[in-house]
């Protein structure tokens, strides 16, 4: 699992205008859940950037004045208008409690059913577990060479080491569709194979 490091300053004053004079500053307010007290902290807008707008799920090892906290990200809120990350709500983790976190999928390998012709649908581009963050892994890559056309893998066919899925394990991440290609002979083909069989004119 990625991490990333930022400084974050302490919010004395709280509330809408507080909030707003901050965010005039590129700075977002943000708060810290899950430890033994609440944070109310503000972060650069850059800086917070790099971890909301990618495909990897990140942990933030955050310097709050000095004190150092490890956080995940549980809640986000965006300004309507302009798309830009106006709030956000970070958990504390420790080394020895488990967290339930999302990582993305990544499907490798060409599929047996796609050479024979189907059409490759992945259901699910992230994934939820629930385990420790050392065990965290940064992508969970799913191999589809031996999935034939009309098979599924689903979640509970996924398997990483230490880490349980949280998904419902019926749910489908990754599927070979049958083509009309397929399902189907063509006009042409169908033609060919039936002339055979015409009897001759009398």
């Amino acid at each position: 699992m990625k991490s990333i490091e930022f400084k974050a300053v302490v919010r004395e004053n709280l509330g809408k205008k507080a909030a707003k004079s901050f965010r005039k500053k590129d700075l977002v307010p943000c708060e810290i859940y899950g430890g033994e007290k609440n944070y109310h902290i503000a972060i650069e807008e850059k800086f917070l950037n790099k971890m909301v707008f990618t495909p990897y799920t990140y942990y933030a090892n955050l310097d709050i004045n000095g004190e150092k906290k490890k956080v995940i990200i549980k809640d986000l809120q965006f300004n309507p208008v302009n798309d830009r990350v106006s709030h956000v709500d970070f958990y504390e983790i420790s080394e020895d409690k488990p967290i339930v976190v999302k990582l993305p999928v990544k499907v490798v390998g060409l599929a047996k059913g796609v050479k024979d012709g189907g059409k490759l649908s992945q259901e699910m581009r992230y994934i939820h577990v629930k385990g420790l963050v050392k065990d965290m892994v940064e992508i969970v890559e799913i191999n589809v060479e031996n999935l034939e056309i009309g098979k599924t893998i689903h979640a509970g066919d996924v398997n990483i080491p230490n880490l349980t899925i949280v998904d419902k394990h019926d749910k489908a991440v990754v599927s070979v569709k049958v083509t009309r290609a397929v399902a189907e002979p063509t006009a042409t083909g169908t033609t060919e194979q039936a002339a055979p069989a015409a009897e001759p004119a009398k």
